[in-house]
């Protein structure tokens, strides 16, 4: 088997793929620019700004940058606490949507962070956590093979993992075995199975319902081998999916009911590992997932347009990232020439604020001149001339 990791350091994003046999089975991907805080592992000198007790936990302010919002601190994971009080706090799930990072209050005080919280004031962020390249390079197996396209990435991967060979190309990576529609795919509610059935991923502010469906498939035993078959294709997939898509919380999967269940339930728990919980199939084919959240799924990236039935759209950084791509993609193809990118007045300006951060990535990947234009458009043009 060829398992290789393939990172993708660009200019607004960073973006890590696990594959194995050309086929996608790992995907990190984390902005350069821009990031709210409560990264996963991060350790803040944060500020109560309100104690509820009604819901036996505090909101704990961690700053004001772009995207920030208050951290969720359960009462049982502090001591007793009030409104301006300063508190050590570790970040143990990210920020997912509207809501904010749930923390910890017990936090393993070494003498560096002991020092690092008598010197500052409320909100500081005294730890990063890691990043997706240190996630990525910690899953990935023993004898995978480590790419990265980009020199001060990989500098910094080495110096962290010396024991793994890390090797800089410069090449576009995603266009390895079409990583980029395997990762757009990943978008998508509608996922196909190879025996011609389907199944479907709808998340919800409280939970994600999967649907299976066998479409066109008939086996040869009848309606109980057709849904065992089914079944069974589809919980691997699902299992592959909800890994994928960074999907947590509650999971309730309607399989095609079966007068047993237990195959499709066993190859589930499999495909999921063992941070999930998995119920037995129950009436109707019904199976529920508990699944621990550690960071926002990727379907966060997106926002909902409900004005005209379209359905969900990449948000405006997840789009001012990809316009990035296209940009770096431009000017590997044609280098020299001025790449000219048109695009929506709410992404030109996320461009627009952004633009140091932006300009001096640009500058470290090789990309010249770049002109923005805004324009009342839906989607974005970048061209060269």
């Amino acid at each position: 088997m060829l398992r290789e990791l393939l990172i993708n350091a660009g200019v607004g994003e960073t973006r890590v793929a696990l594959v194995e046999d050309g086929r996608l089975e790992g995907f990190w991907a984390e902005p350069a620019i821009a990031a709210a805080g409560g990264r996963l592992g991060e350790v803040w000198l944060g500020r109560v700004a309100r104690v509820v007790p009604a819901m036996q936990a505090a909101f704990v302010g961690l700053g004001a940058q772009d995207g920030m919002r208050d951290g969720f601190l359960p009462l049982r994971d502090a001591p007793p606490l009030h409104e301006g009080q300063a508190i050590l706090v570790e970040s143990v799930r990210e920020a997912d949507g509207a809501k904010g990072a749930r923390l910890s209050a017990r936090v393993v005080l070494s003498p560096e962070l002991d020092a690092q919280r008598r010197l500052v004031k409320p909100p500081q962020l005294l730890r990063a956590g890691p990043g997706v390249i240190e996630q990525a390079l910690d899953a990935a197996p023993d004898g995978t093979q480590i790419f990265i396209d980009d020199a001060r990435a990989a500098e910094a991967a080495r110096k962290v993992f010396a024991q793994r060979t890390i090797t800089l190309v410069r090449e576009d990576l995603f266009a390895r075995h079409d990583l980029e529609e395997q990762v757009a795919a990943l978008y998508r509610p509608r996922v196909n199975l190879a025996c011609s059935g389907w199944i479907t991923i709808q998340s919800t502010e409280g939970m994600t319902a999967v649907d299976v469906n066998s479409g066109g498939f008939s086996a040869a035993g009848g309606r109980e081998e057709t849904a065992q078959a089914v079944n069974l294709e589809a919980a691997r997939e699902i299992g592959r999916q909800i890994r994928l898509r960074g999907i947590g919380g509650l999971i309730v999967i309607d399989f095609i009911q079966s007068e047993d269940g237990r195959p499709a339930v066993a190859a589930l728990k499999r495909a999921l590992g063992e941070e999930s919980q998995v119920s037995p199939m129950a009436d109707f084919g019904i199976v529920a997932v508990a699944r621990r959240r550690r960071g926002a799924p990727l379907a966060a990236r997106q926002v909902c347009r409900c004005c005209d039935g379209g359905g969900r759209v990449a948000s405006v950084a997840a789009m001012a990232q990809e316009i990035l791509r296209q940009v770096e993609r431009s000017a590997r193809a044609a280098p020299g020439r001025e790449i000219v990118v048109r695009a929506s007045p709410a992404v030109a300006g996320w461009l627009a604020a952004h633009d140091a951060e932006v300009r001096a990535g640009l500058d470290r990947r090789g990309v010249g001149r770049v002109c923005y234009m805004s324009e009342e458009r839906e989607n974005f043009d970048v061209a060269t001339r």
